[in-house]
């Protein structure tokens, strides 16, 4: 089975969450105050402080997203306030879920080779599922597997191995492709899978794993 990461690998999440940052300081201007460029900064670095923290159990997934909403806002918002914040940018973000041009060819191409698919993801379960849905690729995949469900994230070795065990296939046999190089192609790798790091940013390589550009490379490398 091969298996893929999602976000920033088959979804461009980094253009739907700057996309739906920006749609959601337009609607919140007269409270925020800040130009488009720093409010981005701003939410990238919230985001990235806060899901670390849903990912090391400190926080849970919605516990995240409201202090991501207090921290922009203050602490004054309760519970409940945060969450329908968090909401509507929610609303924003999905209109602009958007798979990468290579995703559709590439996963046709594998699977008329005869391959199985599968997903490992770190992040919440529904909410994964709900992406792959949205961006109709949910039925090219026989298993998928988050952070969520089996109760370690990414690099730890423990959820390539799980996952390997649910889909019934060979940690050693078994490609993964992600676009993070510590968390996906190196924590993969560790854990005795076939790592490959999907650089779309540059054309940075890497001497401990196999690394492809763009997702049209990978049919030669898996076959």
């Amino acid at each position: 089975m091969i298996f893929f990461d999602i976000d920033g690998t088959l979804l461009n999440h980094e253009r739907a969450e700057e996309a739906g940052a920006i749609e959601f300081l337009k609607e919140y201007k007269d409270e925020l105050k800040l130009s488009g460029s720093d409010f981005v900064k701003i939410w990238y670095d919230l985001s990235d402080k806060y899901f670390e923290k849903f990912l090391e159990e400190e926080l849970s997934f919605q516990e995240q997203r409201r202090m991501r909403m207090k921290e922009l806002f203050g602490n004054h918002l309760t519970d409940e306030q945060a969450d329908k914040k968090f909401n509507h940018y929610l609303m924003f973000y999905r209109q602009n879920w958007k798979v990468y041009e290579d995703v559709i060819p590439c996963l046709e191409q594998l699977k008329k080779q005869g391959n199985r698919l599968g997903i490992i993801s770190n992040g919440d379960y529904h909410q994964q599922m709900e992406k792959l849905e949205g961006i109709n690729i949910k039925g090219y995949f026989d298993c998928i597997i988050t952070s969520s469900e089996i109760g370690v994230s990414k690099p730890n070795a423990a959820i390539f191995i799980e996952a390997c065990n649910l889909a019934g296939v060979q940690i050693n046999e078994s490609p993964y492709i992600g676009d993070r190089l510590e968390t996906d192609a190196i924590g993969s790798k560790n854990a005795g899978m076939k790592g490959i790091w999907l650089n779309r940013k540059d054309k940075t390589a890497h001497s401990d794993v196999i690394v492809i550009h763009q997702l049209s490379q990978l049919g030669v490398i898996i076959n």
